[in-house]
């Protein structure tokens, strides 16, 4: 499969490594000037399951990504707020078979991808692995994990594409799983991301430790039912005790880990994508005419937290 990646950060670093190690043919697209540079010098440089690993790969600036080439997978890992511009892009390096994977963990971007690109094109899903940026030439890529995809349609086509995919990605020894209804799983994956995200970034902390106090299931619990709420009028009906287990599942299984906001805002000093996650639920709850104040508080006291550390975007 010939895969574009478009964000190579942590995630899109560990998808591109094992890709590229099971034989595929993968391009780079990265916006980040300072990544991008080390990615064209030096490749894609990791700790990748306790062993230094290095691999050069094509890397361009967007704009810069070969259009002639026609591309089988378009594969999303960038930041939220960078997906609308990058889409559009990229769209010259969409052939006629080309499809969109978004495998970014916050809610909306099918609505984002499909305002440019046509459903049937269109591949969604979530990963549960972990990765750490460590410095702008190196990411860090342990513990175990998986991923899920599906189709937005039922079209015969796009579905036999998940399949396809699912198929590669698993021979990469990605662990990826066919969905039937790819948006409620990340709905699903947003309540972790809700819940861990945001609450270890505010307090400053790993997952362990959050799940560790007294108030943490109390915590879960509330914010999950408000992602159930927002969920249950988007045509998705939630499992609330599921969804919780799910994110208290991480406790153990991803302890050690601090997760993405975190190492955005309070490791390198970056604006974050709550708006993406307790965001989205707070607007939508508002839209749909009900309340979600506690994703509604979260959201507001990480954009504190953002401007009173003066967080600024890498260039």
């Amino acid at each position: 499969m010939k895969v574009l990646v478009a964000g190579v950060g942590g995630m899109g670093s560990r998808f591109a490594l094992k890709l590229a190690q099971a034989g595929n043919e993968v391009v780079l697209a990265e916006t980040w000037s300072k990544r991008l540079q080390s990615l064209q010098t030096d490749g894609l440089q990791a700790d990748l399951d306790g062993q230094e690993v290095q691999l050069k790969l094509p890397a361009y600036a967007p704009k810069a990504v070969p259009r002639e080439t026609d591309y089988d997978l378009v594969l999303f890992l960038t930041k939220s707020m960078q997906l609308a511009d990058l889409v559009q892009i990229l769209l010259p390096a969409f052939g006629p078979h080309t499809y969109a994977l978004c495998l970014m963990n916050r809610i909306g971007h099918e609505q984002t991808l499909t305002k440019y690109l046509p459903r049937e094109r269109v591949l969604l899903g979530n990963t549960m692995w972990t990765a750490q940026m460590t410095r702008p030439d190196h990411v860090h890529l342990a513990d175990d994990g998986s991923c899920e995809l599906g189709s937005l349609t039922d079209d015969p086509d796009q579905v036999k594409m998940a399949v396809t995919t699912v198929n590669v990605f698993s021979q990469a020894g990605l662990k990826a799983h066919l969905l039937e209804d790819p948006r409620y799983s990340v709905f699903r994956k947003g309540c972790v991301n809700g819940t861990l995200n945001t609450l270890c970034t505010l307090l400053e902390c790993n997952v362990a430790e959050f799940g560790q106090t007294t108030p943490a299931h109390e915590l879960v619990v509330k914010v999950v039912k408000e992602f159930a709420m927002v969920g249950e009028k988007e045509g998705l009906h939630f499992d609330v005790a599921e969804a919780v287990s799910h994110v208290e599942d991480c406790y153990s299984v991803i302890g050690e880990h601090y997760p993405s906001m975190y190492q955005d805002l309070v490791k390198n000093n970056r604006p974050t994508e709550v708006d993406y996650i307790n965001g989205y639920v707070a607007t939508h709850a508002k839209q749909y005419g009900l309340v979600a104040p506690l994703c509604e508080l979260l959201t507001g006291e990480v954009h504190v937290k953002e401007q009173l550390q003066n967080a600024k975007n890498d260039v």
